[in-house]
């Protein structure tokens, strides 16, 4: 049997046929020449990409095990990584080879972990773990910690330029987890890493050195022994080297044992431990053929090189080149052998071809897309897989984009998926801490393991509004105003932050306030209280998670896990977003599962402290893979890979190709060079000059572009963004000129997309009015409509549906109309903020709680002591909610500076011989509406009745319109005294005073507040008695005192003052209640948009004056 596979690619269709019928049909001569290689036979097949090596590979093997000449137990397939091992493990269970000992395909590390188990076993000792790249960098973390713990005492192993705050940051961790491993694979001990560091002049490889023996302490201190991947690799290869031959043998070594053949595919990805190991295997007789190809590495920053694949290829002898492409149309494998003629010569170079003339077609194969934003790069990246899709019939799954690195694999995945594209990241995982759902989890087991008396608002609110929690924005205002409401019932006056916190560490006192929020929250607080009882009975971090996941709801009540579970198996950017939070919550119970195992006496805080604080992604078993999606990938990731059309995303100038030079900190770059000159007795190698580097930088980035093009079959597109911050790369000289369309001209045509097709045809009703043009965009609206497309039924169209009432806001017919003395110039400059408002769509300052606070410091400190007036507002400071503490911080030092200003308020007040009459008086009066506004005959206004109005008493009969309302200070002046008053008159005069700190100091003129409606209401309730103590008095009018940010200038407050109300003012006064009554009692409301709407900086009113569009 014989098996075809596309080129190189595991995703290629598989067809399995009888190898001695149509062998011929399927592998050209030279692969027909290695599947034929004697049993025995080692060597390196070496071809471009696309050549067909692991055809030949997977071919060899079904010529193996269908001729008999070598058993299933006897043949195993390496791979580097256990993501190509699983792929190809696919593909060769598909051989019909029957029942095998074991996996046919496994991953480097795979096979030397079960050499060190076994060895391990038949030496009476405890397995070894896998030790994770997470667990690694949190056990350097903690050492480095200590490190820097000794810095403070003035001991420190380090360099001076590699302080604390150097070796905190990610970067030197993952420099010095490399340098750790390359070590290893080199078979450095820690003494031979420091005598390097001196023979070298490196000290910082003596620092590397002392801090490895503390690694290595670390880690045979643990319960179990925990080993990484280059330690296994490198322990398997001394464990076959010394092993003897026969039934001995075969015990320590198990399975392994019992080898005559290894095949290692993407043998360029092999570092000098896979080298050692091989060799080791070849001198136990097995014989080893490798397939590789030295122009598409990436495994530099592993210690894989051009270099290293060469002496594997003179460790293994016979070299067999294949040269036929089999995989891409003529015009890749031309760019693709271009690109290789620039990468250089350094290894093996016989597979190369030359790249002869541009065939025909090739601007169709190959085609490059410059844009000019980012966005639009990604709106015509999108276009582009749609047209694949729709035009050319490629599934989803046989598409890709490749991206440069994982910082935009997981925007890019976004944004597609925002686009319909389905998309899939592929080998891109992040560290558990980062992810968003992984840290609300974590925030509520914190909230849940601590003293609710110490429970922070903030984070309390953040739990309610995760899906974990179930709330929202709007519900958690609910639940504090309803908080509030039962605190002010009570007369009590704590913030709504406290209410909050008291709530949520009493469940049942959530369960007296029966509404749909305080349900949810009760459930939340219930979960709380649970955390803390299941944590005092010992249970681990494993089992507290599950308390939390399970009992979960969405809004309606379901549970989270069925309701996410239903949205995953939809599409759309909702379902990726749920199938990444699913992933990352299945990865942190198997991080808690793996913590209990290893260290089962210690409780959850630890565990939650690394999962925090980690910046290594957890391991995982595999890459979720998705049914029908495009992959979007690295060129790393695309190892192993094919797919019909790719798309090279991303080609900028400084990231394809990145050049910056890499492993500064610690030198790691240059450790394998002087390591083999040291210990062949020969004088330190001359350090690579930066050009050089940079040069061997250059042709890692053309190796990973090789990759990346090489995995197409038909087509690539190459995108790039061309604007003011962000040029094209150099790179592009390799490919066609730009296709000079516009995204715009693009779209135009047809959007691809039906969201796309709906609107198209929704925007040619509003702006079309030619008949035929419109009857058609109908008539596909109404295809649509049918097949349930959102947007398309013009039911569901902004402005489209009936108000659900068509009644009066107000009606005066069953109740009087409130009418607010603040909301009366708002109403008058704009009935439909006001209605806004009026329905809960106002908005709450921090400026108008200070100004609360500084009203009642004008009331309860009458005497303007500084002082005083300071202590009142720290004594009720924390009843106002900030969004973060420097904010209350910032905004409690203005206060003070108005609680200043307000002081010499006061104190010029008792300057002038004032004294107080009243503060915070209330007052209601019942307006008649009649029905509007009234003239005499003569054409005079006729004042309508005021009656001071008493909800208890006896009620006037006919429509009522009440005006109510605090004023929040009476001052009486002695003749010939007050600021800013006239010195004329014979009696003692009263000022009524408004405190504003938040108007504009433009506003705060006598014209300006000639007619403003809030004093104007004051100066009335005076006028029909409602101020005691006023009956010896003149009327001297109303004034605002306006502490704000403009007021600058000595003595840094400003008066504006309002004539004292005659007659004829209250008259037309009264009459503008009426008319404001009666326009709130509407059931419309008009927006005055360019006397108001389009142009206040406080209005709530500018969002719903936008027309609708689907009005025509």
């Amino acid at each position: 049997m014989a098996a075809s596979v596309g080129g190189d690619g595991y995703r290629g269709h598989m067809t399995v046929m009888d190898a001695d019928e149509t062998r011929d049909e399927v592998l050209d001569a030279r692969q027909r020449s290695i599947v034929d290689l004697a049993v025995d036979a080692s060597g390196v097949v070496i071809g471009a990409p696309g050549t067909g090596k692991s055809t030949a590979l997977i071919g060899r093997v079904a010529n193996l095990l269908h001729s008999a000449s070598i058993g299933s137990d006897e043949l195993l397939v390496l791979t580097p990584t256990r993501q190509t091992a699983t792929a190809l493990r696919d593909q060769l269970s598909l051989l019909g080879t029957g029942v095998t000992a074991g996996p046919l395909a496994r991953s480097m590390a795979s096979f030397a972990f079960q050499i060190v188990r076994a060895a391990a076993v038949q030496a009476g000792e405890a397995p070894p773990q896998l030790l994770t790249a997470g667990d690694q960098d949190r056990i350097i973390a903690e050492l480095l910690a200590g490190d820097a713990a000794d810095d403070e005492v003035g001991v420190s192993r380090w360099p001076a330029e590699l302080n604390a705050q150097v070796r905190a940051s990610t970067t030197f961790r993952t420099e010095l987890r490399a340098l750790l491993a390359e070590c290893t694979e080199l078979g450095i001990t820690g003494v031979e890493l420091s005598r390097l560091g001196v023979a070298c002049e490196t000290p910082v490889w003596a620092s590397a050195a002392s801090f490895w023996g503390e690694y290595q302490y670390a880690l045979d201190t643990m319960r179990t022994r925990h080993r990484d991947a280059a330690t296994l690799v490198r322990e398997a290869a001394g464990l076959l080297a010394t092993a003897t031959y026969g039934e001995a043998g075969a015990a320590v070594l198990g399975a392994p044992a019992r080898l005559r053949m290894v095949l290692v595919d993407d043998a360029q990805e092999l570092t000098s431990g896979g080298v050692t190991l091989l060799r080791a295997l070849k001198a136990r007789g097995v014989a080893v053929l490798a397939f590789g190809d030295p122009d598409i590495g990436s495994g530099s920053f592993r210690g894989a090189s051009p270099a290293l694949f060469a002496e594997l290829c003179d460790l293994l002898g016979p070299v067999h080149v294949l040269d036929e492409p089999h995989r891409a149309l003529p015009a890749l494998t031309q760019v693709t052998r271009a690109i290789t003629q620039s990468i250089g010569a350094a290894g093996r170079v016989e597979h190369r071809r030359a790249p002869g003339p541009v065939p025909e077609g090739a601007d169709t194969q190959v085609r490059t897309l410059v844009a000019a934003s980012p966005f639009e790069e990604v709106d015509r990246i999108a276009r582009t897989l749609r047209e694949w899709r729709l035009l050319g019939e490629i599934p989803w799954s046989r598409m890709a984009v490749i991206t440069h690195d994982t910082r935009t694999v997981a925007s890019l995945q976004a944004e597609l998926a925002a686009r319909e594209v389905p998309t899939r990241a592929v080998g891109v995982t992040r560290p558990l801490g980062s992810e968003r759902i992984i840290r609300e989890l974590l925030g509520i087991l914190d909230l849940g393991l601590s003293d609710p008396e110490g429970w922070d608002a903030e984070a309390l609110t953040a739990a309610l509004l995760s899906p974990l929690g179930g709330l929202d924005a709007v519900g958690i205002r609910r639940l504090r105003a309803r908080l509030r409401h039962a605190e002010l019932a009570e007369e009590g006056s704590r913030p709504a932050s406290e209410l909050l916190r008291e709530a949520m560490s009493q469940p049942a006192s959530l369960l007296l306030i029966d509404t749909p929020e305080a349900r949810v929250a009760e459930r939340l607080a219930t979960t709380l209280q649970r955390l803390r009882v299941e944590h005092d009975r010992g249970a681990g971090a494993h089992e507290l998670l599950w308390v939390v996941w399970d009992r979960a709801r969405d809004a309606q009540g379901a549970r989270l896990a069925t309701s996410w579970s239903k949205l995953s198996a939809s599409r759309g950017p909702l379902a990726a977003e749920v199938d990444q939070a699913l992933d990352a919550l299945v990865a942190l119970f198997d991080a808690a599962k793996r913590f209990a195992e290893r260290s089962p006496g210690e409780g959850p805080a630890p565990f939650l402290s690394r999962i925090r604080d980690s910046d290594v992604p957890e391991d995982t078993l595999s890459a979720p893979e998705g049914n029908d999606v495009v992959a979007v990938l690295t060129p790393a990731a695309a190892l192993g890979t094919e797919f019909e059309a790719v798309i090279v995303a991303g080609l900028q100038e400084g990231v394809w190709p990145n050049v910056r030079l890499r492993g500064s900190l610690l030198e790691g770059w240059r450790l394998a060079e002087s390591a083999d000159a040291w210990r062949a007795g020969r004088e330190t190698v001359e350090p690579v000059g930066h050009l050089d580097r940079r040069r061997a930088a250059l042709a890692d980035e053309l190796r990973l572009l090789v990759r990346a093009l090489s995995r197409a079959q038909t087509t690539v597109v190459i995108t790039a963004v061309s604007d003011d911050d962000l040029t094209p790369s150099p790179l592009l000289a390799f490919f066609p000129d730009p296709d000079g369309s516009s995204e715009a001209e693009v779209e135009a045509e047809h959007p691809l997309t039906l969201r796309g097709l709906v609107a198209q045809h929704r925007r040619t009703l509003t702006t079309t009015r030619v008949e035929g043009i419109r009857h058609h965009a109908a008539g596909q609206l109404a295809l649509l409509a049918t097949a349930s497309v959102p947007g398309a039924t013009p039911m569901q169209w902004f402005g489209i549906a009936a108000p659900s009432s068509d009644g009066p806001l107000r009606d005066p017919e069953r109740s009087p109309v409130p009418v607010s003395p603040s909301t009366l110039s708002r109403f008058d400059d704009c009935p439909l903020d006001w209605a806004i408002r009026a329905l809960g769509g106002d908005t709450r300052s921090w400026s108008a709680g200070a100004g609360v606070i500084l009203h009642a410091a004008m009331e309860e400190v009458p005497s303007g002591e500084l002082g005083a007036i300071r202590a009142l507002i720290d004594e009720r400071w924390g009843e106002l909610d900030f969004e973060a503490p420097w904010l209350s911080r910032k905004e409690q030092a203005w206060a003070y500076l108005l609680a200043e200003r307000l002081h010499r308020y006061l104190m010029r007040f008792h300057e002038e011989g004032g004294r107080t009459l009243g503060a915070e008086a209330r007052f209601r009066l019942a307006v008649e509406l009649g029905e509007g506004p009234v003239d005499q005959p003569d054409g005079e206004p006729v004042a309508p009745r005021v009656h001071v109005y008493d909800s208890d008493g006896e009620r006037p009969a006919g429509s009522l319109a009440v005006v109510s309302g605090s004023i929040d200070r009476v001052e009486v002046y002695p003749v010939g005294r007050g600021e800013g008053l006239p010195l004329d008159g014979e009696r003692d005069r009263v000022m009524i005073v408004d405190l504003k700190t938040g108007r504009s100091e433009a506003r705060v003129r006598d014209e300006k507040v000639a007619d403003d409606p809030q004093l104007a209401a004051y100066q009335l309730a005076f006028l029909e008695g409602l101020v005691p103590g006023a009956d010896d008095v003149d009327n001297a009018g109303a004034r605002l005192i306006v502490l704000s940010q403009t007021t600058q200038k000595e003595p840094n407050y400003r008066l504006a003052r309002q004539a004292a109300m005659s007659p004829q003012a209250r008259t037309q006064f009264l009459q503008t209640i009426v008319r404001a009554a009666w326009g709130m009692a509407s059931p419309t409301f008009a927006a005055p948009i360019d006397a108001h709407c389009s142009t206040s900086r406080f209005g709530v009113c500018a969002l719903h004056t936008v027309r609708a569009v689907s009005a025509s």
